[in-house]
C-alpha cells in the first residue's frame, strides 16, 4: 500500500466517523419528535395491587431522593463552574482563558450527564408504580438526551484533546493548572 493510498483511506475513515457523529444524533432527535407526535393523545393505566399505598410511599421517597440528587449535582456544578470561571477571568494569558473555559464546559457537561442519570432513575421509579405512557415517553426522552449529551461530549473531548485545548491524560479531563507536558518532560 502506498503512502497516498494510506492517506486517502484515513481521510475516508475520518469523514465516515464524522458523518456518523452527525447522522446518529440527527436520527435520535427526529425519533423523539416522531414519538412525541404519535403519542400525544395516548393513555395507559396500571393494574391495582393490594399493597399499593405502601409501595407508592416508598417509591415516592426514593424518587424524591433521586430528584434531589439531580438538583444537587446541577447546582454544585453550576457553582463550581462559575467559581472556576471567575478565577480565570482576569488571567492575562488569553490562551489560558480559552483552555480554562473549555475545561469548565466539558466538566459541566459530564456533571449534567450525571444529573440526567439521577433524573432517569427517578423516572424508572415512577414507572414501577404506574406505568403510564406519558411517563414512559418522558423516560425515553431523558434516555435520548443522555445519549445525545454523551455523543457530543465525547466528540468535544476528542476535538479539545486534538487541538490541545484542555489537558487530557488517558481520556480524563485534568484540572487547567495541571500541565501534562511538564510531567512528560520530567
Amino acid at each position: 500500500m502506498t503512502e497516498s493510498d494510506h492517506n486517502s483511506s484515513g481521510v475516508t475513515g475520518t469523514s465516515a466517523t464524522t458523518l456518523s457523529r452527525i447522522v446518529l444524533p440527527a436520527i435520535l432527535i427526529v425519533a423523539v419528535i416522531i414519538v412525541l407526535y404519535i403519542a400525544k393523545d395516548s393513555t395507559y393505566s396500571a393494574p391495582v395491587s393490594d399493597h399499593r399505598s405502601v409501595i407508592e410511599t416508598v417509591v415516592d421517597y426514593a424518587k424524591l431522593g433521586c430528584e434531589a440528587a439531580s438538583v444537587i449535582v446541577i447546582v454544585t456544578s453550576a457553582i463550581h463552574g462559575l467559581i472556576s470561571y471567575i478565577k480565570r477571568l482576569f488571567s492575562r494569558d488569553f490562551l489560558d482563558q480559552i483552555r480554562s473555559s473549555e475545561s469548565i464546559r466539558l466538566r459541566m457537561g459530564h456533571r449534567l450527564s450525571l444529573a440526567l442519570e439521577f433524573a432517569m432513575a427517578s423516572d424508572i421509579l415512577s414507572l414501577t408504580i404506574s406505568p403510564r405512557f406519558n411517563e414512559l415517553l418522558s423516560l425515553f426522552i431523558i434516555i435520548l438526551l443522555r445519549v445525545l449529551i454523551t455523543i457530543f461530549l465525547e466528540y468535544d473531548i476528542e476535538v479539545s484533546e486534538h487541538f490541545r485545548m484542555v489537558p487530557v491524560k488517558d481520556g480524563v479531563i485534568m484540572h487547567p493548572d495541571c500541565n501534562p507536558q511538564k510531567e512528560d518532560k520530567e
